[in-house]
């Protein structure tokens, strides 16, 4: 589902000596499942007042599909947080509008389940970036994805909130093998999620990272990334950005894995030129080699 939806504010806000563009692109298939709980939306990339303090912003939710009402609870949480991003005024930063925001739609969420009479029974992943000129800015909950495109390699950048966490730090303390760990039924279980009564392990960054003119950012849900690897995923990224997302998915579906679960690709590509949005995919093509256990292979 797309949304677009912006806070329009005095076109004299925008800093027209920087015309940057941010060209987005996005696909979804609802794999084998018998429902689509993947929700996915933008705020408005002609708002030229907005952007100049709020930047560009995509959302991906991912429903889950343990709990009932994982449809209502994704796009809950997606409609929230670009309404409540987009009511951020120049006098508020970037991370604390985030934060707000993410903290409004789980409050949103955890009360439509309660109205729904399953309180704590509704949840859903979420992944939110906001491109500003050259900074990247994220926050995320839940094992939903964020990738960077930079120099032809790409990393994952958020940390996903799953039980593997806690089996890594119970190896590095010596109180469990790394082959128990690697084995553990629970390891991909959920630390975190959106539509909990009191939220509180939130990851996001203050700092802004980085992004040069032609690179690209990817949200995807793990049906996605749980079925490709990194290596599959590079294969996708040729050609023109805002068509890699279809590439994805198409490549995901490709490979007829059982039990296909929904997935969902967004792209943004920073564009401030013509004949710039190739720079980073042209790069010689440097996929992560895996490593052992399967989030530890996006990490550096």
């Amino acid at each position: 589902m797309e949304n677009r939806l912006g806070n329009p504010t005095s076109k004299e806000r925008y800093n027209s000596e920087i015309p940057i563009r941010y060209l987005h692109g996005d696909a979804q298939h609802i794999g084998s499942r018998r429902h689509q709980q993947d929700s996915f939306g933008f705020s408005d990339p002609e708002d030229e007042a907005f952007q100049a303090h709020g930047g560009f912003v995509a959302v991906v939710c991912d429903g889950m599909g343990g709990m009932e009402h994982g449809d209502i609870a994704s796009q809950t949480a997606m409609r929230t947080v670009l309404e409540a991003y987009g009511r951020k005024t120049p006098e508020e930063s970037i991370p604390r509008a985030l934060e707000r925001s993410v903290h409004q739609a789980n409050e949103r969420v955890f009360a439509t389940a309660a109205s729904l009479g399953v309180a704590e029974g509704a949840g859903t992943t979420l992944v939110a970036a906001v491109l500003h000129g050259t900074s990247l800015y994220y926050i995320s909950v839940g094992d939903s994805a964020l990738f960077h495109l930079s120099k032809g390699c790409l990393r994952m950048v958020n940390r996903p909130h799953v039980y593997a966490n806690l089996l890594e730090q119970a190896v590095a303390s010596g109180d469990l093998s790394r082959e128990a760990a690697a084995s553990h039924p629970e390891r991909e279980a959920l630390t975190s999620f959106i539509g909990v009564q009191t939220l509180r392990e939130v990851d996001r960054n203050i700092e802004p990272r980085p992004v040069r003119d032609g690179e690209t950012i990817l949200l995807a849900t793990d049906g996605m990334f749980k079925t490709l690897d990194p290596v599959e995923m590079q294969s996708c990224l040729a050609g023109h950005p805002q068509s890699w997302p279809a590439a994805l998915v198409k490549r995901t579906l490709d490979k007829r894995v059982e039990s296909q679960d929904n997935v969902t690709v967004v792209s943004v590509t920073l564009q401030s030129g013509p004949g710039t949005i190739f720079d980073s995919a042209a790069e010689p093509a440097r996929a992560l080699r895996s490593r052992a256990g399967f989030w530890r292979r996006w990490r550096l």
